[in-house]
């Protein structure tokens, strides 16, 4: 059994798990302004403003981007200290159901993770470390790709759920594409569309 496997499937922890992280409070505001407006140029389908907008935000192209979210390196400048050596921004679209009806907007997702962090604080997921409560940004640490090779998925997703008695929604986010290596542990880093 994995490390991270043992012991009670939810943790309790008594201080933010980055308590030396610190968002610059202007950025903060200028983000929380910036994300509402480009995620409203982008339901009305005008994507020179997106782009105009999140170029005030981010410095860097996206690093991954989904379904009903882009993920960007959030920029050095965006904050102070912190303990992991760097941060991902994500930034939500408005693409509201697929065609099984299951809600894609990336402002459910945020709401979602956040949610599902404050609840479990688990080694199992990546960390929210900042998110504005609406769901128009969040921030995790950034963390390394894991190779897709191996027969490692199968049983990790399994001991997953068992722990947690989570479940994707879709059937098919819980992929190699979605976990990554963080403080040495496989850790889910998309789980809007997770439920129990």
């Amino acid at each position: 059994m994995h490390p991270q496997e043992r012991g009670s499937a939810r943790t309790t922890q008594q201080r933010p798990v980055d308590p030396e992280f610190r968002l610059d409070p202007s950025y903060r505001q200028r983000l929380t302004n910036l994300a509402e407006s480009q995620y409203q140029a982008a339901r009305r389908g005008n994507s020179r403003r997106v782009d105009r907008l999140r170029s005030r935000l981010v410095d860097d192209s996206p690093i991954g981007a989904g379904v009903g979210r882009v993920v960007y390196p959030l920029p050095e400048r965006a904050y102070e200290n912190g303990r992991y050596d760097g941060y991902v921004l994500k930034l939500p679209l408005p693409e509201h159901h697929d065609r099984y009806g299951y809600d894609r907007d990336g402002r459910s997702q945020n709401r979602m993770e956040r949610h599902l962090w404050e609840q479990y604080h688990t080694t199992w997921l990546v960390p929210v470390i900042a998110a504005e409560r609406r769901g128009q940004w969040l921030v995790m640490p950034r963390g390394e790709p894991i190779e897709s090779g191996g027969d490692w998925l199968e049983d990790w997703t399994q001991e997953f759920v068992e722990a947690h008695n989570l479940h994707s929604t879709h059937g098919h986010d819980l992929e190699v594409e979605n976990i990554m290596l963080l403080d040495d542990q496989r850790r889910l880093c998309d789980y809007g569309v997770l439920s129990g």
